[in-house]
């Protein structure tokens, strides 16, 4: 994490320990707290695993942005066999039993989630 704050600096004992990290509304962070460049753009979420904390995928957003995405898909469907009696023979239309391949990619669209962006702060 990249932090900047004036050197000799002493933090204000406010009861947050050392090394938390907070997110603030107004673009500015409280009194001996440091502004975190590194999540400027970002959806930040938990992990479970420490060789995934850090980890950053992708580009950052950008101010108000409501980026487009896709995803892609592949599998497979099995039809099974139905035996189908009618008053004048067989059904001669209906799909064929067996298993079918499926792969592609959704269309791209925006998620439409109402996403705020907020300075990232940690306590030294």
């Amino acid at each position: 994490m990249q932090a900047r704050r004036a050197s000799g600096e002493t933090p204000p004992d406010d009861g947050a320990p050392s090394g938390m990290v907070a997110f603030v509304a107004g673009g500015a962070c409280p009194p001996g707290w440091v502004t975190v460049y590194d999540v400027a753009g970002r959806v930040v979420v938990g992990a479970m695993e420490p060789a995934h904390v850090g980890l950053e995928v992708g580009t950052p957003f950008t101010d108000r942005e409501e980026r487009m995405h896709e995803h892609a898909y592949a599998g497979e469907v099995t039809l099974v066999a139905k035996n189908i009696a009618a008053a004048n023979g067989g059904n001669h239309n209906g799909a064929a039993a067996g298993t079918y391949p499926l792969a592609g990619t959704t269309m791209k669209v925006a998620s439409g989630l109402p996403f705020l962006q907020i300075a990232g702060c940690v306590k030294p």
